[in-house]
């Protein structure tokens, strides 16, 4: 019910933009402004989902290896589209974890420059020993 409330309200708004030919809003120009702990939190915020992206496609490889249950041509057709479906997932879920180190790398990058420094690949950010991250990173 709150659904339909909800979408009723919606189309009050919209109703009266249309027939006022009006619209409310405040246009600035404004800018982005990051202090240094920000930009490492957004490029920490973009590695973990990245990361969180990863271990889905290691946990979901068998949804791409189904075998269909007998020998008949139904079960065959059945496993066939889970397998297209799993790989399409499997698709997905690296498109958007290479989205993610991609904006990851544009924040270091960014960050980098900021800082004077020579540019890091977000990759061997994670990359760590005993001691803990790279200095310097």
């Amino acid at each position: 019910m709150s659904g339909e409330l909800h979408r009723d309200a919606i189309k009050a708004q919209l109703a009266g933009m249309v027939t006022s030919n009006t619209t409310e809003g405040a246009f600035t120009n404004g800018d982005f402004a990051f202090t240094e702990p920000e930009m490492r939190t957004i490029v920490k915020n973009w590695l973990d989902l990245a990361d969180s992206y990863d271990k889905s496609i290691n946990g979901s490889f068998s949804m791409k290896t189904v075998v269909g249950p007998g020998r008949d041509f139904a079960s065959h057709m059945f496993a066939a589209a889970a397998n297209q479906s799993g790989d399409s997932y499997l698709k997905y879920l690296t498109n958007n974890r290479d989205y993610c180190l991609q904006q990851a790398q544009l924040f270091q990058d960014t960050l980098d420059t900021y800082l004077g420094v020579e540019h890091t690949n977000v990759t061997e950010i994670n990359k760590s020993d005993q001691q803990g991250p790279q200095p310097g990173v």
